[in-house]
């Protein structure tokens, strides 16, 4: 039996024209691209409601996945790179230097945007951040990946030869890291001691169209397939250039992709929303997307 060919409903990050986009594979009638109207917009998160939050240069903005319209902004700061909400309601952002504070910040803000905790980290470098079942921050860091508590103390790094602005990492359910090279343009696992298991995605093993040029935002998916945005590059005029959205199965082979040179110049971040109730809000502490626990006690 033929199998049919692998169909997603997903969003995308395009930094390079500063668009959010909705692509439903299995119903075109559905999608929408609309304008971020931010600067560097780099982190997405589905936080129920059926709503998006995406993390840009100067705080957040709240998108309705229906229609892409804004429903809210915050745009109080500059040097954001990670914006997540919280069970609570709660929003952490993290960036170099953010709210007069020198160093890597991490404040989280209450409902009404009010600062209600800040957590200090010496560095001069960090993307985007994820948290882990035990409340940790997995903190990307250039040329390697920190693990750091909310009191503000790095508790342990995996430094990794290639990476280079490496941009995401999370913890899988074995204890393993899972992380995006950024410039070093490859995918990676790593044993709770730092030790490479697995690398994949790399110029060396995938077709030359694909281009690897920097390896950002990535989920998991429940069969272990990994689907990964290959930015292109700052700007106008990349659409072109590489296969820009990529899922890799375990065995590091591409069984999906997707590229529009009409739509798009270079896609950031990736979220698919196969089978994810946009209703409840999500996130990835124990490496897969799943609903959070609204409830008070431990996620």
């Amino acid at each position: 039996m033929i199998s049919s060919p692998i169909q997603h409903e997903f969003l995308a990050l395009d930094e390079g024209r500063a668009t959010l986009l909705h692509i439903d594979e299995r119903d075109p009638s559905k999608n929408w691209l609309v304008p971020v109207g931010q600067p560097q917009s780099r982190d997405l998160q589905l936080i129920g409601g059926n709503k998006i939050l995406v993390g840009h240069h100067h705080g957040y903005t709240e998108f309705d996945l229906a229609q892409g319209r804004v429903v809210r902004e915050f745009t109080a700061l500059e040097g954001v790179t990670a914006a997540r909400r919280q069970p609570d309601g709660h929003t952490l952002v993290a960036g170099v230097n953010l709210a007069g504070t020198t160093g890597v910040v991490v404040l989280e803000l209450d409902a009404a945007d009010r600062e209600v905790h800040r957590a200090v980290f010496p560095g001069d470098y960090v993307r985007l951040i994820r948290q882990t079942a035990s409340g940790t921050y997995l903190m990307c860091c250039n040329d390697r990946i920190r693990e750091g508590s909310s009191e503000g103390k790095y508790l342990r790094e995996f430094p990794v030869g290639g990476f280079f602005h490496a941009w995401k990492a999370v913890r899988l359910a074995n204890g393993n890291l899972l992380v995006s090279a950024g410039y070093g343009a490859f995918l990676v696992e790593l044993d709770p001691g730092g030790n490479v298991i697995r690398k994949f995605g790399g110029k060396d093993v995938v077709p030359a169209e694909v281009n690897p040029f920097f390896y950002a935002m990535f989920q998991l998916l429940p069969d272990g397939n990994v689907v990964l945005a290959n930015w292109q590059g700052h700007g106008e005029g990349h659409g072109a250039k590489g296969v820009q959205l990529l899922e890799f199965n375990p065995a590091g082979e591409i069984i999906w992709q997707w590229s529009r040179s009409d739509l798009i110049s270079s896609l950031q971040g990736v979220l698919v929303l196969d089978g994810l109730d946009a209703n409840l809000l999500h996130d990835e502490r124990r490496g897969l997307m799943l609903p959070v626990n609204r409830r008070p006690g431990p996620y």
